[in-house]
């Protein structure tokens, strides 16, 4: 019983020409090749000598060339062989299959197939699947009614509300299964998982949250080359390479004139020849026995093998194979460049979007969140001491006055998008949460948040804890184990946060707390004040400092809890209500605008309530 590793080449558009043969597995990356990458990694894991697929025809200059650079490989087969190969197998063996098209963001690591995987037990498949994102992290459906209208505007979440896979990277097969299935087609480890899952044969699939580049594009490639340099670089020198500059590494047998200009991060591989004037700038990653001729510019780009960069040519953001058509030099123009990769060609995201540390200069002090941790946990466990008494009372009330558990512990979203559970007494009667639904149409707020003055699922005790904010109490539990702050946006469930994107950015950017700018300062409470919302939860996020936690923290004891609205010229200056007006909340591909002082809103009628 073996555990046989398997890598699959193949030529992307951009490595695709005559001449020398070029591959994703001879494609260099840092300090060797993708290959010695993926065998380094699967040496981890197993070490049995591995053998490449190839979903092209492999030539005799293909097989000498990956021989040179792994001499231990152990078979190179096309893909129309693969179904032969497996037969060469045990039944009890396994076949751990990688497909460098989709290369983890976070580098490649087969011990998350194997590490819960017992071959003596285990029949179980497994894949490492990529996940379908979109550049902003969300995406948008609508959905129209028979006439054509917009009924509604669905967002959904990558990796929460939106699950789909674009491929797999890596999968661990056995043997046996693999002999059920038509491989003689065999095309990619997508269309394998979707064979085995046709024929019934159980497997799970393990998400890459990390998300992953596609080398099938070339940008995807240039973004691998660029993580591989950085890595490389720091924090030692890799064998048989030199630092000649800040942070520019040389193999052995270079020829580098003196008058040539190199800018890091830069690696040249063994064997390259750099003429007079030429110029390097990083990240550059320049592969073995390639050639830059005089007066030639190459920036941010990768140099495969035997590449050939003519003299006053100048290569941007490119992958170039030794056979890559280049524009010959105009004597007219010698900045004669090649052209940039289509714009329609994109990486996928790197990695799932998360909330970033706010903008405002107060909050990136190192001490701030700190001292805010630490005195919110004291005031926290005070509180519960020094409450008890009253703790304990609301407690036998509530059980006394109403069936149901005494705490009711609804799940939020916290800091980065954690799910936790926000404590509160129990206030309304058992499944009121499964009533809210057919209670929707008399709704008395705007945007996504429910609330109704008489509401009927609010028991009679409930309503007196409601009006001294009494049921908040418990959430001192919260902010005692870290989960929320006594100062910041109230926390509010996934089905709430959606609805803007911004926004959702900007308060899952900090913990939740207890009160904050919104609970004090919103003045248009009977018209709806979702506006006014989002309007004060940027704006505390942007603003955020131990001196305007005190203030509000004064505020809410002083308006007990937000029964009158406070002036935030009170809170914020008018000065720092107007300075930096352009300046993000926080860090994100989408532009954050700054808010004005809300309005009140106007009916519109070519807007549906639904939407």
């Amino acid at each position: 019983m073996t555990t046989s590793p398997i890598i699959i080449d193949s030529q992307p558009i951009y490595l695709q020409g005559g001449g020398r043969p070029a591959s994703l597995l001879l494609t260099p990356l840092g300090s060797g090749t993708l290959l010695d990458l993926l065998y380094s990694q699967l040496q981890t894991v197993t070490q049995e000598q591995p053998t490449v697929i190839t979903l092209f025809n492999p030539d005799n200059d293909y097989e000498k060339a990956l021989r040179d650079n792994l001499p231990t490989v152990k078979t190179i087969v096309s893909a129309d062989e693969f179904g032969k190969l497996v037969t060469g197998y045990e039944p009890s063996d396994w076949l751990l299959i990688v497909d460098p098209r989709y290369f983890p963001a976070d580098g490649f690591h087969p011990e998350k197939l194997t590490e819960d995987h017992d071959p003596a037990t285990s029949r179980w498949i497994t894949h490492l699947v990529a996940m379908e994102s979109d550049a902003g992290g969300t995406r948008e459906c609508t959905l129209l009614d028979t006439e054509g209208y917009v009924r509604r505007i669905q967002r959904y979440y990558d990796g929460l509300t939106w699950l789909r896979t674009t491929g797999v990277a890596c999968s661990l097969i056995s043997a046996a299964s693999a002999r059920l299935v038509d491989t003689m087609s065999f095309r990619s480890l997508s269309h394998l998982r979707g064979a085995l899952t046709f024929a019934g044969i159980p497997s799970r699939d393990i998400p890459l949250s990390s998300g992953t580049v596609d080398l099938a594009d070339e940008r995807g490639m240039l973004t691998l080359s660029e993580w591989s340099i950085l890595e490389s670089i720091a924090p030692e020198t890799p064998h048989n390479y030199q630092a000649i500059g800040p942070d520019v590494l040389v193999g052995q047998g270079c020829r580098i004139h003196p008058s040539a200009r190199i800018y890091g991060p830069v690696i040249i591989q063994n064997e390259v020849i750099i003429e007079s004037g030429a110029a390097v700038i990083g990240p550059t990653l320049v592969g073995a026995h390639s050639h830059i001729q005089r007066n030639a510019v190459v920036a941010q780009s990768l140099l495969a093998q035997h590449s050939v960069i003519p003299r006053n040519t100048t290569v941007r953001h490119r992958v170039v194979t030794h056979d890559t058509p280049l524009l010959e030099a105009n004597p007219r123009n010698p900045d004669c460049r090649i052209r940039p990769p289509s714009p329609q060609m994109s990486t996928k995201p790197t990695a799932k979007r998360t909330a970033s540390t706010p903008a405002s200069g107060k909050a990136d002090r190192v001490l701030y969140p700190a001292i805010k941790r630490f005195t919110e946990a004291v005031i926290a466990l005070l509180g519960l001491v020094f409450l008890s008494p009253l703790l304990i009372l609301t407690s036998v009330l509530v059980k006394l006055t109403s069936r149901g558990p005494i705490l009711f512990g609804h799940e939020r979203e916290g800091k980065d998008g954690i799910l936790f559970r926000c404590w509160k007494f129990r206030t309304m009667i058992r499944d009121a949460h499964g009533q809210q639904r057919g209670l929707y149409e008399q709704n008395e707020v705007d945007g996504p948040q429910f609330k109704l003055d008489h509401d009927p699922r609010v028991t009679r005790l409930g309503r007196w804890l409601r009006v001294g904010n009494v049921d908040e109490l418990p959430q001192l539990i919260n902010v005692l184990t870290g989960e929320m702050s006594l100062i910041g946006p109230r926390p509010s469930p996934f089905r709430e946060n959606q609805i803007c994107v911004p926004w959702r950015q900007a308060r899952l950017s900090v913990r939740p707390g207890i009160t904050g700018l919104w609970q004090i300062c919103r003045h248009e409470r009977e018209a709806g004040d979702f506006h006014q919302w989002i309007y004060y939860d940027t704006l505390y996020v942007r603003h955020m400092s131990l001196w305007l936690d005190i203030k509000i923290l004064l505020a809410t004891l002083f308006t007990l809890g937000g029964r009158w609205s406070v002036p935030l010229s009170w809170l914020i200056s008018d000065y720092k209500l107007h300075d930096e007006i352009t300046m993000p909340i926080v860090s994100t591909s989408m532009p954050l605008l700054h808010y004005p002082e809300p309005q009140k809103p106007q009916p519109s009628r070519s807007m549906s309530r639904s939407a």
